[in-house]
């Protein structure tokens, strides 16, 4: 699944190229980028999914490609196909929501896109690896949590910090409710 998507998001990236170009804020809002006065104002709410997949620029796409296949493996391996899915596009959503509150309440109505909210929800995943008593070894608490503040440290001045709290909150309770369960259930079979 990780190979999947990004296979999708390099595709979806060199057809607006192709169709103007990725840094253009028109070619993103055609493709599906987020922007609060579309998604509450014209209801198109499909653009807190379909946002993941519309990138700025070169340097966006293989930023965000490089972190997803650097967790993503991880992740998929841990919790398997479906449930690093839901992880991703819950941790995805919750980012995307989170970014357009914070846009109402501050009236700042920017284009938003890109996986990276997604991707940090995987980052979030990552605390539950770095404390089952079966991986925590390869996946050290205090490494994972400095990665994790890394990322709410924007590098670059068009960063959206709240998509990536966003998703690193809703990929960290996503990843917890399917260990939880998982935790419980081997217990019960004990």
């Amino acid at each position: 699944m990780t190979i999947s998507l990004i296979v999708i998001n390099v595709l979806i990236f060199l057809i607006e190229t192709a169709a103007g170009g990725s840094e253009s804020t028109e070619v993103a809002l055609k493709f599906g980028a987020q922007y609060a006065p579309y998604v509450i104002g014209d209801g198109e709410w499909y653009r807190t999914f379909t946002s993941m997949f519309v990138h700025f620029g070169i340097e966006h796409i293989f930023g965000n490609m490089i972190a997803l296949v650097m967790v993503g493996q991880y992740i998929e391996v841990y919790f398997g196909r479906l449930k690093f899915l839901a992880i991703y596009f819950l941790a995805g959503f919750t980012g995307n929501i989170l970014s357009l509150m914070v846009d109402m309440q501050t009236n700042a109505y920017a284009v938003s896109a890109g996986a990276s909210g997604a991707i940090s929800g995987l980052f979030g995943s990552l605390i539950i690896l770095a404390l089952d008593k079966n991986t925590k070894h390869m996946f050290p608490l205090p490494r994972i949590l400095i990665g994790i503040v890394l990322l709410l440290v924007p590098a670059a001045k068009n960063v959206n910090v709240m998509a990536h709290l966003g998703g690193m909150l809703g990929g960290f309770a996503t990843a917890y409710t399917f260990y939880y369960y998982k935790m419980r259930k081997d217990s019960a079979d004990e």
